[in-house]
């Protein structure tokens, strides 16, 4: 009686691993056949990582730019002119730029009228020549119009001097930009300045900081 029920024991364990092994009846039907995979094929486009239009090292930046000078202690006027960038590598670049801006004092009329003088003597153009340092750390991507657009984020840093009578020693500048790739060799770039000097105007002398807001096109030369 043992030796019947081991038998049957064992039977029943070779039966049900037969079973486990054979095919399922059961088993939820392939729905993606070659239609269907063809279908999906012209409808999906794939997505991953794109690679961004062009590196930056070894390249020549030039921009032309104009945008809005937000004076301290003078009137808040335009401003217009270029840079041009040497990249040394993806991150690191090298700039020097020229920017020529009005300088004028809008209490100027009513401080003439009222002592019978011009107290503001410099009124007109201030030429702003810098050199510094841009340094890109952040490369982000957006979608514009159905496309995705590379950019990256700067930070800049330089010292030069902002050529007019009012202002006394050397002129420092500070800030961020923002590069947007259009193609192969042409960026947009929004560029946002805190220009640092010390000014003179109506009997007072104070370290100014005057915002300087941009937006230039730049041209890229093929790397060397």
């Amino acid at each position: 009686m043992v030796a019947v029920g081991v038998g049957a024991a064992l039977g029943g364990a070779a039966e049900r691993a037969a079973r486990a092994d054979a095919p399922s009846d059961t088993a939820p039907p392939n729905c993606l056949d070659q239609s269907i995979k063809d279908e999906l094929g012209r409808t999906l486009r794939p997505r991953g990582v794109q690679k961004r239009p062009f590196t930056k090292d070894d390249r020549i930046q030039l921009v032309a730019r104009g945008g809005l000078f937000a004076a301290d202690l003078f009137s808040t006027s335009y401003i217009y002119g270029g840079a041009a960038a040497y990249w040394l590598t993806e991150d690191l670049g090298l700039e020097v730029s020229f920017d020529a801006t009005p300088i004028a004092l809008d209490l100027d009329g009513p401080v003439a009228d009222f002592f019978g003088d011009d107290r503001f003597e410099s009124p007109g153009t201030g030429y702003l020549a810098l050199g510094g340092l841009l340094w890109s750390p952040i490369h982000a991507k957006m979608k514009i119009g159905g496309s995705i657009v590379h950019s990256d984020v700067m930070f800049a840093l330089g010292a030069g001097r902002l050529f007019h009578d009012t202002v006394q020693g050397i002129t420092f500048d500070a800030g961020m930009a923002i590069e947007l790739f259009a193609s192969r060799f042409v960026t947009v770039r929004l560029d946002l300045r805190d220009v640092i000097a010390v000014q003179e105007a109506v009997a007072e002398t104070r370290l100014t900081n005057n915002l300087v807001a941009s937006l230039g096109l730049s041209l890229w030369t093929p790397a060397w």
